[in-house]
């Protein structure tokens, strides 16, 4: 594994955001736990359903093994194919929350609303562009440590923040509460960028110069290709069972019984 500096502000960044990274971690195995044995106490009422909420649990295994397992041994060795196979993964497990069940603005409030979408196209446009041009293994390190942490970096503090204004008495006292909420989880969005460019999080680091690129077998292609086609098969199935037959069901000519 490899690591950045450690220096006494490394040492302390590390231990805010690794702090930041499981209390993210913590909010969603907790809202998966709720989702199956407490769905009236969900912030987010759709994940009451037991289809969603199995959407949203594989959602957070997909999440978890790009961030902690598969991106960290991509940069290490240099493996564009399984780094940008991870990846592949991370957009498919996350396309049907972005379309079915995005709740912010209900949530959260109409900005955070509007903050996440635009938020969602930059990272989706910067992930294009780096992956169009030539490999720079430095860029590679700030996606995974920033963009992807990200999934978690925010969602403490935010869920924190929405509790001073989750009812209209609680917001009828503080009209700011939605704004400071904002102002504290863009705050994270740019200073966990920051640490990460100027590597200040001890366990994440680019990959040795030393060390060489991975050349892909073809074992490496058919396990990354079969693990998307898989992952691609059960969020299909899933969002099918989910939204139903559609609406042209009605056409197709019904079976003789």
């Amino acid at each position: 594994m490899d690591f950045s500096p450690v220096t006494p502000d490394s040492i302390l960044i590390t231990i805010l955001y690794t702090t930041l990274l499981f209390w993210g971690v913590w909010v969603g195995v907790r809202q998966v736990y709720q989702g199956f044995n407490q769905p009236k106490q969900l912030l987010n009422p759709l994940f009451g359903n037991r289809t969603a909420i199995v959407i949203f649990t594989a959602h957070i295994i997909v999440v978890s093994l790009d961030l902690f397992v598969c991106g960290p041994l991509a940069l290490h060795y240099k493996s564009t194919l399984w780094y940008w196979g991870g990846r592949i993964a991370l957009l498919t497990a996350s396309l049907p929350l972005a379309f079915y069940f995005n709740r912010n603005p209900e949530s959260f409030g109409k900005l955070i609303g509007v903050w996440v979408r635009i938020r969602n196209y930059f990272e989706i446009a910067l992930h294009v562009l780096v992956a169009a041009i030539a490999v720079n293994w430095f860029y590679y390190y700030g996606l995974l440590y920033w963009l992807v942490a990200y999934r978690y970096l925010d969602v403490g503090p935010r869920r924190y923040f929405q509790t001073l204004y989750n009812t209209p008495e609680k917001l009828a006292k503080r009209p700011w509460a939605p704004t400071l909420n904002w102002v504290v989880i863009v705050a994270i969005y740019v200073l966990s960028a920051l640490a990460i460019y100027h590597q200040k999080v001890i366990f994440a680091a680019p990959p040795a110069e030393a060390m060489p690129v991975h050349e892909p077998q073809p074992y490496d292609w058919a396990l990354v290709i079969s693990i998307n086609v898989s992952i691609a098969m059960f969020f299909g199935t899933f969002v099918r069972k989910y939204t139903g037959p559609g609406p042209g069901a009605d056409l197709l000519p019904k079976a003789d019984s």
